[in-house]
């Protein structure tokens, strides 16, 4: 200051404090906080790593990652206090209850004063986030279920390629049963053996209403308790896992059907079934099909920093942010601008295919999924189950869980 020379009130004035505004201004940093879960310690550290990519164009944001071990239980939670997260994963089966239920921030301001384009967006992945034309929510990626298998255990049964058809992975699975290798690990959850659903010329839902009946997903259902009951299916807790990556990393079954969250998993903790692991589209029946998941960025209701939690989506769910985000392997772009990254093309030409079905989002889903999977998971843990009879209860349960009228 001694050097300063002597200036008029006025100009001095501007002199001292425009700086210090400016400093001011610059060292002013806003935490947001943001809840997610993780399907492993990998998916965490790509996410980690985005976010760092963010923060380093964004220095005034910094971004607190909260992990939940339940998130839907955790946001019910924070909804009920009025205590929203800045920022949150929005599962598609779960978007329209919250959004009906009122505690989701419309988006549709942040977007037209943003000139944000959601047309890049793949529209299947983005409509679970609507109700009418109002967003709640950006897709953040997608993820169709394929096939995986390794390529090991294959070879002891003498199988040199993946199954292309459900009548082909009949015969594989009576090859590597007599070998003593469990052919397939899936959940019996409504998330995976749906996929077949589709394959068999049934369904899930049209809008509101129950597929469950029809002959098509029928056949599918009855093909795939016939599975559980042969062995030909185990799920994770009959063969003493967590879940399904992990009893294919361990060895334990020669195939498994996820989506591109288990690359990096298998890649950090079992790198040598990664190594022989092989990816396919799932078998057909009366045409290729499966499912796609797709979770979307939101802000609550109640949230506190909207403006840099829309300033964190923006960037994220971009080319930019969503490329570099899915450049770590865990998911496939939701949108037509960015690339399917190297090692995944299997995986993105099925989130791409016309065969492949989002999973619903209507209010009331959750209740029934809940429904099929604790139905189905008490028939096959049925020693004496009975086909027929076991199809006809998780319908009828399914079913009951639907909305009426």
């Amino acid at each position: 200051m001694k050097s300063l020379k002597i200036l008029g009130a006025g100009v001095l004035a501007a002199a001292l404090i425009a700086p210090l505004s400016t400093t001011a201004h610059a060292d002013t940093v806003t935490h947001i906080s943001f809840a997610t879960w993780g399907s492993s310690p990998a998916e965490t550290a790509a996410l980690t790593d985005a976010v760092a990519t963010f923060e380093a164009r964004n220095p005034t944001i910094k971004v607190d990652l909260v992990v939940d071990a339940d998130h839907t239980a955790a946001m019910v939670a924070k909804f009920a206090s009025h205590t929203p997260p800045d920022v949150f994963y929005l599962d598609a089966g779960i978007a329209q209850d919250w959004a009906t239920q009122g505690v989701l921030q419309s988006l549709n301001s942040y977007i037209t004063a943003s000139s944000f384009a959601t047309s890049p967006f793949n529209q299947s992945y983005l409509a679970p986030f609507k109700q009418g034309s109002t967003i709640f929510g950006l897709p953040k990626d997608a993820n169709p279920l394929v096939l995986e298998g390794n390529k090991t255990l294959m070879a002891a049964a003498g199988l040199k390629t993946l199954p292309t058809t459900t009548a082909q992975f009949d015969a594989d699975a009576k090859l590597l049963l007599a070998k003593k290798i469990t052919p397939m690990c899936v959940d019996a959850d409504i998330n995976r053996l749906g996929a077949y659903f589709y394959a068999y010329g049934g369904s899930l839902a049209t809008g509101t209403k129950s597929g469950l009946s029809s002959a098509g997903t029928q056949a599918a259902l009855k093909w795939e308790l016939t599975n559980f009951k042969s062995g030909a299916f185990r799920t994770p807790a009959q063969l003493s896992t967590g879940w399904a990556g992990e009893a294919f990393g361990k060895a334990k079954c020669a195939f498994t059907m996820e989506g591109a969250w288990l690359d990096p998993y298998l890649k950090d903790s079992f790198p040598t079934v990664y190594n022989s692991m092989t990816k396919g589209e799932l078998p057909a029946a009366k045409t290729k099909a499966s499912l796609a998941f797709t979770v979307a960025y939101a802000i609550g209701k109640d949230s506190v920093n909207k403006d840099a939690a829309w300033t964190f989506i923006q960037y994220m769910t971009g080319s930019r942010g969503m490329g570099i985000w899915t450049s770590y392997g865990v998911a496939i772009p939701a949108r037509s601008d960015v690339a399917t990254p190297f090692g995944y093309e299997v995986n993105g030409a099925v989130a791409k295919a016309a065969t492949t079905v989002t999973t619903p989002s209507f209010v009331g889903w959750s209740k029934v999924v809940d429904a099929f999977n604790n139905e189905t998971k008490k028939q096959v843990q049925n020693k004496n189950m009975n086909v027929a009879s076991a199809a006809a209860a998780i319908t009828a349960a399914a079913n009951a869980a639907f909305p009426q009228g």
